[in-house]
């Protein structure tokens, strides 16, 4: 038994065992998860005996491809409906353009293309994640036991009073951005039907700062810490990382870029009333992305949409209503968007919604995720138009954003 002030406990903590994995070859949702190899080993020396961990912060991302399906959701798929409507003019026996608004920048309204009309449009979407349930994700936080209940009951009394207070600390800072840019072809099929078809690309930035270290905050010298392997601390500051291999330090930097999901869409304005037009909308995405990456979802996703607007003079309601069915390990969604859309001026359109997205799987996470938006449509000449878009976080559940930039340049005919 070791006993005085003076013959301290000897511990030793085994970080950052990588299993022969190579750094390079890691998908990003195995990054997190993996920081200090996944497991803390403590032990006491003299005991030759282990108690495996794992970091309390890195396991609040285990789940962070489900997490990423409400951020997902909330980068616009361009319009099927386009800007511009065209109908048949018998007195010029041809097609024309419609005087009317530009439309949502993100939400779909209820009329259609028009038959036999095109419209192509690429659009872009930045997002640079900042918090995770209202937490920075550049300060995060863990404190758990070093020892378990478990292998504390089998220390020694006098070893156990000293040791049962002291806290194994993490410190996580994490940076998570998304590019992703789409190519959308639209057709009217019919005057009341339409689909399209969005091929998509992402770019993913992940990086994270770790830090752990053994703290003994009574101050009853119940432990002398020691690092092994890779990422020990040797002269560094500080109460206790000033003491050699007393402190541990993990980091990654990676970057993914790669094919998106396709997402298939089509519409049916169904029925014309005095104060609503009514629309049926179905989005299938087909997962060609590489979900360990965070490039797509896992599974393929149908989403049902009822869609409802009207025009009344200058300004025009709409409120969109969808479902995701997603598999479990993408997790089902349900989704909404109501808002508005003021023609400005023929050339220019300006937008305001809010949106919605309530997560099935009532883990604590993207359960209730509220958001604003705000954008415009101009239209410089001819058929060109170009958009912009702004989201804003209306609460903190979830993994979010403090601001989503979206853009899109469309052309019909």
């Amino acid at each position: 038994m070791t006993t005085g002030r003076g013959r301290s406990i000897r511990w030793v903590l085994l970080l950052l065992v990588l299993g022969g994995a190579r750094a390079g070859a890691q998908s990003l949702d195995q990054r997190i998860p993996g920081l200090f190899g996944g497991t803390f080993n403590t032990s006491v020396s003299p005991l030759g005996q282990t108690d495996l961990q794992r970091s309390r912060v890195a396991d609040r991302f285990r789940g962070l491809s489900a997490t990423l399906s409400s951020a997902h959701s909330q980068i616009p798929l361009p319009s099927a409906s386009g800007a511009f409507r065209f109908e048949f003019d018998d007195d010029l026996d041809s097609y024309v353009r419609r005087d009317q608004s530009l439309g949502p920048t993100i939400a779909e309204r209820a009329e259609t293309l028009g038959a036999r009309t095109w419209a192509f449009s690429t659009s872009y979407t930045h997002i640079d994640f900042d918090s995770l349930e209202g937490e920075s994700l550049g300060a995060l936080r863990s404190s758990q036991p070093a020892l378990s209940q478990s292998y504390l009951a089998g220390l020694p009394v006098s070893d156990r009073v000293r040791a049962q207070d002291n806290t194994l600390d993490t410190k996580l800072n994490l940076s998570l951005a998304f590019d992703q840019f789409f190519v959308t072809a639209a057709y009217g099929i019919t005057d009341s039907i339409d689909a399209s078809m969005s091929l998509s690309l992402v770019r993913v930035h992940l990086k994270g700062i770790a830090d752990a270290q053994i703290s003994d905050p009574n101050g009853d010298q119940g432990a002398y810490f020691t690092f092994s392997q890779k990422g020990l601390v040797v002269g560094g500051s500080g109460p206790i990382c000033s003491h050699d291999f007393r402190c541990s330090h993990d980091e990654f930097d990676s970057t993914k870029f790669g094919t998106g999901d396709i997402f298939l869409r089509s519409k049916w304005h169904f029925m014309d009333t005095e104060y609503a037009d009514l629309a049926m909308a179905g989005v299938l995405s087909i997962p060609t992305g590489n979900a360990d990456d965070f490039l797509g979802f896992h599974d393929p996703t149908f989403t049902p949409w009822f869609i409802a607007s009207k025009n009344f003079g200058r300004f025009s309601p709409h409120l969109n209503l969808g479902y995701a069915l997603r598999s479990g390990k993408d997790v089902s969604q349900a989704q909404w968007i109501a808002g508005g859309d003021l023609f400005a001026f023929k050339w220019l359109t300006l937008t305001a919604d809010f949106l919605g997205f309530h997560d099935d799987k009532r883990d604590g996470i993207n359960d209730d995720v509220l958001q604003s938006a705000v954008g415009f449509k101009l239209n410089p000449f001819d058929q060109w138009v170009i958009a912009g878009t702004f989201q804003f976080p209306l609460n903190n559940d979830g993994l979010r954003s403090n601001v989503i930039y979206s853009a899109q340049i469309e052309y019909a005919f």
